[in-house]
């Protein structure tokens, strides 16, 4: 066995985020440096890729900085994670070149492997790999396996041929557990970018490592921090961008601008969807009969620029200043747009989330079969974790002493590499 099979190796791969941590035999836990935005030091990566003609594939955030400096000039892949329980999606074609879904996974997290392993890092063969409760889109047990065949051929791909899998949230807990002198039952939540995930479990320094029993029930929804985006974009993006709006075709007639337009703005991974010579025409047509010209230009210039990353990420600027504002702006500099936002609105969007993640933890709590009032904490992790009208729902049913949180980007891969140094330390 060499040394880098010993090493103990989280990763996280998200949605949204990726993060790696590392676990040392005395008992350390560290994220590992990734290159962030123009270079610095991060512990996360966006999970995206950007190709270009003749080139290697970028991942992370030098692909999105890649991304910028040539002006979209190329294919951004975004969310791939999302599609490994389809099975109506197994390949693409990128610059003339066809991927397999595994593929396209295995170049991101080979990509990983070598800016963590810059750092002097062997990183070895070995991994426990972060998975949520249930998989985005998964709707039967078939899916669910397809999604994890799916991971770990694109884990082997990428060198990492001994794997173990771990719900996000177990490993969410082992991180707050590990800061604990006395033992807690605990419920985790953590809100990744495509799934909300709920687990409840026993943690504490004397909880046995690796002690099933402790974990009493898990439960899990494909809704996320994407979703909430998406409830943005319906409600104050669409309409910039001519939803609602009417247009004269060819023969004069006075027609709706079709609104299955504005679904494909939703989602970062299916905005590139609309960029066909097709669609492009057909939007070419109705700016030139627009009753509303100018929001109908604005939607072409998404679409014929590429600027999903852009309008996706003043979405998310404009979400987390509502985490610390009651109003904010959403500014999208390539459109020239700004949007005003107020946090009772944005509240107001998310309701059907908030309803189906509060069912979700009544799930879990009877599955477990406790009451609210037996939980010592909630741990609440991943970004999403932040909405405060997230926290204030878990406040009603908790109690607002009861919640706890921090590290909210990187306290699965945390957890994830302390679990993995629990599986493979005697192997």
């Amino acid at each position: 066995m060499s040394a880098g099979d010993r090493r103990s190796v989280g990763i996280d791969f998200g949605t949204t985020n990726t993060a790696v941590g590392l676990a040392d035999e005395a008992g350390g836990v560290r994220l590992l440096s990734l290159p962030g935005p123009g270079g610095a030091p991060a512990t996360t990566w966006r999970t995206v890729l950007f190709f270009e003609d003749g080139l290697p594939p970028n991942a992370g955030a030098p692909a999105i900085d890649r991304f910028l400096t040539v002006d979209g000039d190329g294919r951004l892949v975004q969310s791939i994670k999302s599609h490994l329980s389809s099975a109506s999606f197994s390949r693409t074609m990128i610059l003339g070149r066809t991927y397999t879904l595994e593929a396209l996974i295995a170049v991101f997290l080979r990509a990983v492997r070598a800016a963590a392993e810059s750092g002097g890092v062997d990183l070895g063969g070995r991994a426990v790999i972060g998975r949520p409760v249930r998989y985005w889109g998964a709707r039967d047990p078939e899916d669910e396996a397809r999604a994890l065949s799916r991971m770990r051929a694109a884990l082997d791909l990428a060198g990492f041929s001994d794997v173990a899998f771990e719900y996000e949230p177990i490993a969410a807990a082992l991180r707050y557990g590990a800061t604990l002198d006395h033992d807690e039952l605990i419920l985790v939540a953590d809100f990744g970018g495509g799934t909300s995930d709920f687990s409840l479990a026993r943690v504490g320094p004397q909880v046995a490592p690796g002690d099933s029993s402790a974990i009493l029930a898990t439960g899990g929804l494909a809704i996320g921090g994407d979703s909430f985006d998406a409830r943005v974009i319906d409600a104050l993006v669409a309409p910039a961008l001519g939803l609602g709006t009417h247009y004269r075709d060819e023969l004069g007639a006075r027609t709706a601008v079709p609104a299955a337009l504005f679904g494909r703005l939703r989602r970062w991974h299916h905005l590139s969807f609309l960029k066909e010579p097709a669609t492009l025409r057909l939007l070419e047509r109705m700016e030139h009969g627009a009753e509303a010209p100018r929001e109908i230009g604005r939607l072409l210039q998404v679409v014929r620029d590429e600027l999903g990353l852009p309008l996706h990420r003043a979405v998310e600027r404009g979400k987390v200043a509502l985490s610390a504002d009651t109003s904010a702006a959403l500014d999208i500099d390539d459109l020239e747009l700004r949007l005003p936002m107020q946090r009772r609105d944005f509240d107001r969007w998310i309701v059907p989330e908030r309803e189906a993640i509060d069912q979700a933890i009544a799930r879990v709590l009877g599955d477990g079969n406790v009451s609210a009032a037996d939980v010592d904490t909630v741990f609440a992790t991943g970004g999403s974790s932040l909405v405060p009208a997230v926290r204030q729902s878990l406040a009603a049913r908790f109690g607002a002493g009861k919640l706890a949180g921090g590290e909210e980007l990187t306290s699965v891969a945390w957890g994830l590499a302390a679990r993995a140094r629990q599986l493979f330390s005697d192997r």
